[in-house]
């Protein structure tokens, strides 16, 4: 799809279909001139969300017109542009429009990154009957040209983003660790101030890396331990810091997870593929940071080789793990990438995000993503971050009377602490790996595949949270 600009005014704009958003006192956003008649005519209230397309309106060149809904005037944030957009696009893309125009509904940024990550859709292995299948052949935004820029970042952070849904939702015999890496650098290719180093098992063997290697053994893919280094601050500067859980297919292991649904574990991958969606975004924003993100990849399967419950492993910095449960690996690998990242970039912030427990989804639901952290201030700026990308955080506790859950009689802890508050043993386990104040874990195992289509959020891996990563960075670069 070919995305442009225009200064041209929606009516004289020569496409399928324009948007028009209305509030609820039925003034416009993106258009000056007055259609109220259309509007009542229409019986349309500007509710945030109602979408209505009217046909053949005096003096458009445009055959079809919809009328988005954007509710309160007073209450627009980026995030009604964001909705007005990914409403508006999709509602014209299936009534056959190919070509369309839309305005900023306010936020130009808000606009590009709903209408991009609306029209997403994860179809790439289906052989499609393009009549049973309309799509945008151009997308074209009408404003001003002091909005272009937003409209160029929102477009970026959208691109982002998609990159990592598609990244989630790959089916494992495609998506392996090499092919991660394959498709991590063909996304790199001309960006700017950055380097991608990829260790192989042998590497992983002399950092010592027994927490990571021990979920590797089960399978027949080479594990990959991927950095994406990106230098746009000042030589010298601390970087910020992801860590992304990479788990390409988890059958659990030798405690193997039941049939129903297993297919959903190709999304394991999903903290990966944000923190490679992140740092993308991040460079092609030029923003003024130095920024690394590293991705652990593997699969957990159950093969001859696999490591059994109670085998003992030992992870970089020395600690002893008792693998009670196979099926608790990505706290394994990330264990390793937590310490690789501190001692080797000494950064000034860490962030680690995967799909690590069912228990986060029981507690929080797909709505609010687990936040782990030991810094109040860190806290603060990140809860910030995912209000302003509707992409939100819940702090959860980070308290050591839960690591007596983790004691174990083989070694210094065990990699479960039993079903009571599984996600917060999970953390506390990983906590053990990290040092620094301001570390925060993300547990996204409720957001990373939400139930229900959105205005902006497809079926499927939804890809969070870039955008909050993202704004976390900018913070960091203000």
């Amino acid at each position: 799809m070919k995305v442009s600009t225009s200064t041209s005014s929606l009516d004289t704009l020569d496409v399928d279909g324009v948007a028009i958003g209305v509030f609820d006192d039925l003034s416009l956003s993106g258009y000056t001139e007055d259609l109220t008649k259309y509007i009542e005519a229409a019986n349309f209230k500007g509710k945030s969300g109602d979408i209505k397309i009217l046909y053949t309106i005096d003096g458009f060149k445009a055959p079809k017109v919809a009328l988005v809904g954007m509710g309160d005037k007073s209450k627009s944030t980026i995030e009604t542009a964001r909705v007005a957009a990914g409403k508006s696009t999709k509602a014209l893309r299936k009534d056959g429009a190919k070509r369309v125009a839309i305005p900023s509904f306010g936020n130009a940024q808000g606009a590009a990154e709903g209408a991009l990550l609306g029209l997403y859709r994860f179809d790439e292995l289906k052989t499609m009957n393009p009549e049973s299948r309309p799509d945008l052949e151009e997308l074209i935004f009408s404003g001003s040209e002091e909005e272009f820029g937003d409209w160029e970042k929102g477009q970026t952070i959208a691109h982002a983003q998609n990159f990592a849904r598609r990244l989630g939702e790959l089916p494992s015999n495609i998506a392996t660790p090499t092919f991660f890496v394959e498709e991590t650098k063909k996304q790199f290719e001309g960006v700017a101030n950055v380097n991608i180093e990829v260790y192989d098992e042998e590497w992983a063997k002399s950092q010592k890396m027994g927490a990571f290697l021990s979920v590797a053994k089960g399978s027949h893919e080479p594990a990959k331990f991927m950095v994406i280094n990106y230098q746009g601050g000042k030589e010298g500067d601390k970087p910020y810091a992801i860590v992304g859980k990479g788990i390409t297919f988890d059958s659990g292991g030798i405690s193997l997870k039941p049939s129903g649904g297993m297919g959903a574990m190709r999304g394991d991958c999903s903290g990966a593929a944000a923190t490679i969606g992140a740092v993308l975004g991040i460079a092609k924003l030029k923003l003024p940071i130095n920024a690394v993100g590293i991705t652990p990849l593997t699969e957990n399967m159950p093969g001859g080789g696999a490591t059994k419950p109670a085998d003992v492993v030992f992870a970089s910095n020395g600690k002893s793990i008792e693998v009670d449960n196979t099926d608790a690996e990505g706290r394994m690998i990330l264990s390793d990438g937590l310490v690789y990242t501190e001692k080797t970039f000494e950064p000034h912030t860490i962030v680690d995000i995967a799909t690590l427990t069912g228990a986060m989804n029981i507690a929080l639901g797909e709505h609010y993503m687990g936040a782990f952290t030991r810094s109040d201030e860190l806290w603060e700026q990140l809860e910030a971050s995912g209000k302003r990308t509707n992409e939100n955080f819940w702090r959860m506790p980070l308290d050591d009377r839960y690591k007596k859950q983790l004691k174990s009689s083989l070694a210094d802890l065990k990699n479960v602490g039993g079903r009571p508050a599984g996600s917060i043993t999970a953390a506390m386990f990983l906590s053990e790996f990290v040092e620094m104040e301001r570390w925060v874990h993300l547990d996204i195992a409720g957001s990373a595949w939400p139930s229900s289509e959105g205005p902006y959020v497809p079926k499927g891996n939804a890809g969070v949270p870039v955008r909050a990563l993202i704004d976390l960075a900018e913070s960091f670069a203000k």
